[in-house]
């Protein structure tokens, strides 16, 4: 892969790679580090392993579920804020301030319930309904055939389910 080719891939993958990521960390400020690191690591890839690579992008979301572990890692337990989080707000195209408050604690409350389920489940509801991603993609990234990815994906929305409730 040459430069030109990678910075392809790059702009193909950035805004999916960076929204798994931001669903799974605290702040957009982390996740675009991250992603900024995960791009860096598959660029460091020898040139020749990379040729190798069958699936790319499976192999940069590996990077990401790795380098997401490490920022844990590091953070250990961080307790946030819910002041924090409302500075998070996703600007929404609205006349209505109190329509876009209202959204915006949505979105929190349901990054908060993704992120509270097993690491497992959330990432496959991340690609499946936030990076648009296929029960065969999630499957060829995971290493899992395609009916367990179904079955996972059915449990997970089950525990998303249980866990927006209980935020409610």
């Amino acid at each position: 892969m040459n430069q030109d080719e990678f910075s392809k891939f790059y702009k193909d993958n950035l805004d999916k790679v960076f929204r798994f990521i931001y669903f799974r960390v605290d702040k957009t400020e982390t996740a675009q580090d991250i992603t900024s690191q995960v791009f860096l690591k598959y660029w460091q890839t020898n040139g020749e392993a990379r040729e190798k690579i069958k699936n790319p992008q499976a192999f940069v979301y590996q990077i990401a579920r790795n380098q997401i572990i490490d920022f844990y890692r590091r953070q250990k337990t961080k307790v946030v804020s819910l002041d924090e989080l409302a500075e998070q707000g996703i600007e929404i195209p609205q006349t209505s301030f109190a329509f876009k408050i209202e959204l915006s604690l949505e979105m929190e409350n349901l990054k908060k319930a993704i992120q509270r389920l097993k690491p497992e489940y959330s990432e496959i509801i991340i690609w499946h309904y936030i990076d648009n991603l296929s029960t065969k993609e999630i499957a060829a990234i995971l290493n899992k055939k395609e009916n367990n990815i179904r079955v996972l994906l059915h449990r997970a929305l089950e525990s998303l389910k249980k866990e927006c409730n209980t935020l409610s």
